[in-house]
């Protein structure tokens, strides 16, 4: 049931994180932000590689024997741990283009700068009419239209530099690519706690490890509990009847005590009357 929900709403939220990726990846061209364009099309394809592998292995887990499984085993295990690398990578560069800020203005001055150098004043007006600044510490700080002192904040108005804001964009979007490989990857561990909790996939030579784990985990407070009350009754057992190895000079023999409570014959007055009958008799025969 899990997994028929999983199928229907995984591939709906992955083309949601694909758009995210994609929406991500127009900003850092259009703004040229100083994050690598391969990034953001690594993590654009994050979302689809994923959901293409997870139903494929879901396919075949599905219609393979017990045999076919096992020596699917090793490849699915290779193509999952590609998958976490692929995703460390893209979550590890996302964050530095995140933290520290003040660690972000280098970046962004030398993307500035080259934009100058290139004379690429489409890149920097894109910019500047984005965020409606001039420059880039300051409304003079090689501005475009270019000109010393740039014309910039006189012919547009603009009163503020680009710095803060474009920085913050970098974050935003930076923060965007993250978002998608945190998801995707939430989604992978979902999706292969499922797959090992399937009944077709269970009996894997490569499963039992983790199965016998889990049980054991779930296992160890009732056994830590059956511990517990069988010291409980021992020391109950010690306190309530402490053993000797020699009796005590003040306490009576044992055997004494076991014959005191042994059943005792006493003899019956019918037969010692009886006996005095037969010496009469005897007496008369005299």
């Amino acid at each position: 049931m899990f997994m028929k929900v999983a199928l229907l709403v995984g591939p709906l939220l992955l083309l949601l994180l694909t758009g995210v990726a994609g929406f991500a990846y127009s900003q850092i061209k259009f703004l040229s932000l100083p994050i690598p364009q391969s990034l953001a099309l690594f993590t654009v394809v994050l979302p689809l590689l994923t959901g293409f592998s997870t139903i494929v292995v879901y396919s075949l887990t599905q219609r393979s024997s017990r045999n076919e499984q096992n020596r699917l085993t090793i490849p699915l295990i290779a193509v999952i741990g590609f998958q976490l690398i692929y995703e460390t990578v893209v979550t590890t560069l996302a964050l530095t283009h995140i933290l520290p800020p003040d660690a972000l203005v280098c970046g962004l001055r030398d993307r500035w700068m080259k934009l100058v150098v290139a004379d690429d004043g489409d890149a920097v007006r894109a910019i500047q009419d984005s965020f409606k600044c001039c420059g880039f510490k300051t409304v003079k700080d090689n501005a475009f239209p270019w000109g010393e002192p740039s014309p910039c904040s006189d012919i547009f108005h603009y009163t503020r530099s680009c710095l803060k804001v474009w920085r913050k964009a970098e974050q935003v979007n930076a923060g965007l690519l993250l978002l998608v490989a945190v998801v995707v990857f939430v989604l992978k561990v979902i999706s292969v706690i499922a797959l090992l909790s399937g009944s077709s996939w269970t009996h894997s030579r490569w499963v039992r490890p983790f199965k016998h784990f889990r049980n054991q985990a779930a296992e160890e407070p009732e056994g830590d509990d059956n511990r517990a009350n069988m010291r409980r009754l021992i020391e109950e057992g010690i306190g309530a009847e402490t053993y000797q190895d020699e009796p005590s000079e003040g306490s009576p023999p044992r055997a004494s005590e076991d014959h005191e409570d042994r059943p005792r014959v006493v003899q019956s007055s019918l037969l010692d009357g009886g006996n005095e009958w037969r010496d009469d008799g005897e007496s008369h025969r005299h």
